[in-house]
């Protein structure tokens, strides 16, 4: 792609964190010295025993659940039925595209001469094709979500193989960038502060890190200029949401607070984790791990250096937080649940983060390497029940639906299984 140039900028993420702070990731100050003169040294922290997990045990849990999948595709072509609740819906376009992603980049690499799993997915994804480009369902509020993941499931289709599908993803990727709130949508840099630079949904005009992460996937894939204005407006959207008062001027230290943690929110004025009145009157905005991930991969693809301020901040919050056992930062003390909220979202986007930084471990708050394929694909195969699907019991962002989250997992194993290998 375009940006292989920032695989060379660092070498790995422990230089990052070296780099970044002066004080020991676990966040305490150095010991005192001793009544001797002498610095006491340090107990070394333990290493965590590195998950037990075969590229043959990943492969085959891989095809469970791409087989699960394939058994449920719906009589129309599309993905998407099932789930109790906020995730019992119909067919749609974005997760029938997500499903498509995740079976196209599988290491089974399927392809519409494969079966109507495929072909009748993709005719299903192009007759919803609207006259400005986009691929969406009418009146769901979705246009940049679900055209940002069809763009992904056409162009995964192509690779490999003589393009199919070039003009409808350029489209679509004129489709998104068009999305944008910018000069061009009557926007202004600092009277619009919350949303200059950003993508949301499609239907409104509040964006979103979510959304526009997702859009930097889709436009990341379809190569969109290096040089575009995009990137540049982008930026200063991303800083915004950022905890790090000094490239974030929305955090103004009177309104509105920062935690300076480094770590991201989902957009300027407001967390999903956990929003905080302070004694001054000011609002702080609680960093959690899926917008973090997706605060680094979008710095990246909108062409920051690995080794920006911005970044090694937020790289140092991954350190200091990393787990796969929750989404990070989400879970409060009266509500330890919240934790397990967009758990599978927040899986895909960790394992596209680091191969985006081109690394294959972490080091954590206590100073130990992580391998963090290995930790991910273990904890996805400990997830997936017998039949080979994935769900989430924590229903929230549509997470109770076995067909979208079932495809998450499919995507971030198979992002693991790349990983894993030395």
């Amino acid at each position: 792609m375009n940006r292989s140039a920032w695989s060379g900028r660092v070498t790995s993420l422990a230089a990052l964190l070296a780099i970044s702070t002066s004080i020991p990731l676990d966040g305490q100050q150095p010991a005192p010295p001793n009544p001797g003169g002498a610095v006491a040294p340090e107990p070394a922290a333990a290493e965590p025993a590195a998950p037990k997990v075969s590229s043959e045990a990943v492969s085959a849990a891989i095809d469970r659940g791409a087989n699960w999948l394939v058994d449920h595709q719906l009589p129309d072509g599309s993905y998407g039925g099932g789930g109790e609740g906020e995730a019992a819906v119909a067919g749609s376009p974005g997760i029938t595209a997500i499903v498509l992603h995740a079976l196209a980049i599988c290491p089974r690499g399927y392809r519409e001469e494969d079966g109507p799993f495929i072909s009748k997915a993709v005719e299903y994804l192009l007759a919803r094709k609207r006259a400005g480009g986009g691929i969406y369902s009418e009146g769901q509020g979705l246009e940049n979500y679900e055209s940002s993941m069809a763009l992904l499931a056409l162009d995964a289709l192509d690779a490999g193989r003589a393009p199919k599908y070039s003009e409808t993803v350029v489209e679509l990727r004129d489709f998104i960038a068009a999305q944008q709130c910018s000069e061009e949508t009557k926007y202004d840099p600092q009277t619009n502060r919350r949303a200059y630079g950003g993508i949301g949904y499609g239907s409104d005009r509040r964006p979103d890190l979510s959304n526009t992460q997702v859009a930097l996937d889709a436009l990341h894939a379809a190569e969109l200029a290096d040089d575009s204005e995009v990137y540049r407006r982008v930026q200063l959207f991303l800083a915004r949401c950022q905890n790090r008062a000094e490239s974030n001027d929305f955090l103004d230290g009177k309104e509105n607070a920062s935690t300076e943690d480094g770590g991201f929110y989902y957009y300027p004025g407001e967390s999903k984790a956990e929003n905080r009145k302070n004694p001054d009157g000011s609002m702080s905005y609680t960093s959690y791990g899926s917008m973090t991930y997706a605060g680094v991969k979008s710095l990246i693809y909108a062409g920051v250096s690995k080794d920006d301020p911005r970044i090694r901040a937020a790289v140092e919050w991954i350190g200091k937080n990393f787990t796969v056992k929750e989404n990070p930062g989400m879970a409060t003390a009266k509500n330890p649940e919240r934790g397990q909220m967009g758990l599978f979202y927040y899986y895909v986007v960790m394992a596209r983060t680091f191969e985006a930084l081109g690394e294959k471990s972490i080091v954590d708050g206590e100073g130990r390497t992580r391998r963090w394929a290995a930790e991910l694909a273990a904890e996805l195969l400990s997830r997936q029940s017998p039949d080979g699907s994935w769900s989430n019991p924590v229903d929230r962002w549509w997470e109770a639906n076995p067909s979208l989250v079932t495809a998450y997992a499919v995507q971030a194993l198979t992002i693991c299984a790349r990983n894993l290998k030395e």
